[in-house]
């Protein structure tokens, strides 16, 4: 996947864009989206659609929201990602600002993308200890 280019860039070109085949939940009809960094020198990318409603996250790397953040995908997940076992891939747990001014990140439902296939979807695994608002920055 080439380098994420900072949120002020605008040349974005198709090749640029990960398919997500069956949207993410509640914006299915987004199905292609870039990974773009949020601002220099911040672990948060952003994550943003070039089709359909036009959605955007933040998104961060699980892995270093949570230390030993567990990457597992089931058998079903990497044939639908065109992954293979020992395949990298790029994890991104989605960002909240809520209603009390904290920042949460949704732990239980990462973003996995496929590089290498430019393929992406929003993994739930059934038996995930990890929570949907983890905070990340509280209210002050």
């Amino acid at each position: 996947m080439r380098p994420a280019p900072a949120a002020t860039d605008t040349e974005i070109t198709v090749s640029d864009a990960v398919t997500f085949p069956d949207g993410i939940p509640g914006f299915e009809s987004c199905r292609r989206f870039v990974v773009l960094a949020a601002e220099e020198a911040t672990p948060l990318r952003r994550l943003h659609a070039v089709d359909g409603v036009g959605a955007s996250f933040l998104a961060i790397d699980p892995r270093g929201v949570l230390e030993g953040y567990r990457c597992d995908l089931t058998a079903s997940d990497r044939r639908r990602l065109g992954a293979s076992n020992d395949e990298p891939l790029l994890w991104l747990a989605l960002v909240t600002l809520e209603a009390s001014g904290a920042l949460t990140v949704n732990l239980r439902a990462p973003i996995v993308i496929n590089p290498r296939t430019m393929t992406g979807q929003q993994v739930l695994p059934h038996d995930c200890l990890y929570p949907v608002r983890h905070v990340l920055l509280d209210a002050e």
